[in-house]
């Protein structure tokens, strides 16, 4: 049986994702403060995705600073992020 705790707190992750998403999408507009926030929680809650990506980016040495990145580069980590969560194929 799930946690109902982390089922909602899951979901409000990605209700969070897909909204910053969106609203670059729409309107160009980011957040960083908040895009970073919800990034970086993320990854602290998520060490097996965090492993996996930072594997990926010293395999491909594409390691970059997230807090210097340009705002599509963080819109695209948040996807990944959101698509991983949901168990969606990562590329």
């Amino acid at each position: 049986m799930q946690n109902p705790f982390q089922t909602g707190e899951k979901t409000k992750s990605i209700a969070e994702h897909i909204s910053i998403i969106r609203e670059y999408q729409q309107r160009g507009l980011l957040d960083r403060t908040k895009a970073l926030e919800v990034y970086k929680k993320f990854n602290f809650e998520h060490v097996d995705y965090c492993t996996l990506m930072n594997a990926t980016a010293a395999a491909t040495n594409s390691s970059i600073q997230i807090d210097s990145a340009r705002d599509q580069i963080l819109v695209d980590n948040l996807k990944r992020q959101a698509l991983w969560a949901v168990g969606g194929r990562i590329s």
